[in-house]
């Protein structure tokens, strides 16, 4: 009998499957594991399978991988719980695209912000709360970790739902490769060692709007008036309306500007077009060759892990699991404090360690000229909640009132009605 349990669900994901398998059975060499697998997708399934009993024969661990394509037997007494899923996750946003399209010409496109976000919010939110049923059946006392976007709103939804939860997104760790091009001129790319090794830096508000608010050598000294000199100066890390922020807060957003125009009045650099998904069609067939080759033993493990997925979930079972140290420069937690001024309950990002079992958030004041900023964000995530919940058509409308990429709001209510009726099999019915 193994020691212990982790159910994946949406295991099939090309960029987030490997690399969450090899960060469990290589990296933190997780031993005498059970380890769940599950998508809707039973071919990816198996390759997904075949790769990380490849990674456990490498690393010499003990693990008895299992597929499903129903979560109750997979989540049947698990520890933690780990999902990257989504419903219909192309479809249902080409449904929206044309809803958006007839009602709100040239409004953004997104799953965090505007019309968009708030219909994609409701479907993800109906999802996790499909999950935190079946948790609360078969696996109560296991916690749920999620890179599934919106994140704090998924993250807040199945929290209050009973189930502990934490977010993971890499945002944060994008501060040290902005940093670096601000302050050098120069790029550097994942995993930015050069930038980690010489400072440390500390990010805080809400998941995909996330602050700068700290910057100091390893041996402690300030460097924030050096980053601000370089940015006065002109540098540039491509993110205008981002440091058009700066000008007028004197802080600077991490994210770039297509996440952050998500939460903001548009600019003129007009409708954001981000995609819920990590590449083209061609991408993620491509991805599942590569897969198929590395399951058949025609390539090595490692070609899977040339782009990565950034979230590191793995790290943080091994601490829970071992007590050992490990930091995190962002962490989705609900606000119990460590962001004070900001509304309790809603999942805030901030640099977080787990430590002798326990995960412990930094607490950190915003400075006034973002805090406003972050409170009206984290309202309008609030607000997207309750109506979930609720099956509040008027909460939702208060969402639409709230969020400002919306201009037309007579209109905004008539495409939101719109997407909940287009998606009411996944969502139900809102009154």
């Amino acid at each position: 009998m193994n020691d212990f349990k982790i159910a994946v669900i949406g295991a099939g994901s090309f960029v987030f499957g490997p690399s969450l398998l090899h960060q469990i059975l290589v990296e933190n060499q997780l031993d005498r594991l059970d380890l769940a697998l599950v998508d809707v997708d039973p071919g990816a399934l198996d390759l997904m399978a075949a790769v990380g009993q490849r990674m456990a024969d490498s690393a010499g661990v003990t693990v008895d991988i299992t597929t499903h394509t129903d979560r109750p037997a997979a989540l049947d007494g698990a520890d933690f719980v780990v999902s990257a899923a989504a419903h219909e996750m192309h479809r249902r946003f080409e449904i929206d695209r044309a809803i958006i399209a007839e009602h709100l010409p040239g409004h953004l496109l997104s799953e965090f912000g505007g019309i968009a976000g708030i219909s994609t919010s409701l479907r993800q939110i109906a999802l996790g709360l499909e999950i935190a049923s079946d948790m609360q059946h078969y696996c109560r006392s296991a916690i749920f970790m999620t890179v599934s976007n919106p994140l704090p709103r998924v993250c807040q939804a199945v929290h209050l739902h009973g189930i502990r939860t934490i977010g993971f997104c890499a945002v944060a760790l994008e501060s040290y490769r902005i940093a670096w091009k601000l302050m050098t001129g120069e790029d550097i790319r994942y995993p930015f060692l050069p930038a980690i090794d010489r400072w440390t830096i500390r990010t805080a508000g809400l998941n995909h709007f996330t602050w700068l608010v700290d910057i100091r050598d390893r041996d402690g000294l300030d460097r924030m008036e050096d980053l601000r000199a370089a940015l006065d100066q002109g540098a540039t890390s491509g993110s205008p309306y981002a440091e058009s922020l700066y000008r007028q807060t004197g802080f600077l957003l991490i994210p770039s500007d297509e996440h952050t125009r998500d939460f903001l009045l548009p600019s003129a650099g007009g409708e954001s077009l981000a995609e819920p998904s990590h590449g083209t069609s061609h991408d993620r067939e491509a991805r599942r060759q590569r897969l198929a080759a590395v399951a058949e033993g025609r390539e090595p493990f490692t070609s899977l892990l040339e782009h990565p997925s950034w979230e590191r979930p793995g790290d943080l079972i091994r601490a829970l699991r071992d007590g050992s140290h490990v930091r995190f420069h962002g962490l989705n937690l609900p606000n119990q404090g460590q962001l004070p001024g900001v509304q309790e309950g809603v999942f805030v990002e901030t640099p977080a360690f787990a430590e002798h079992y326990t995960i412990q958030a930094e607490t950190i004041q915003l400075p006034p000229t973002v805090l406003a900023l972050c409170q009206r964000t984290a309202l309008v995530t609030d607000t997207i909640v309750r109506g979930a919940l609720h099956h509040s058509r008027t909460i939702v409308h208060q969402a639409v009132e709230l969020d400002p990429t919306v201009l037309d709001k007579r209109a905004g209510f008539a495409a939101i009605d719109a997407c909940m009726e287009a998606h009411a099999d996944l969502i139900g019915a809102y009154t």
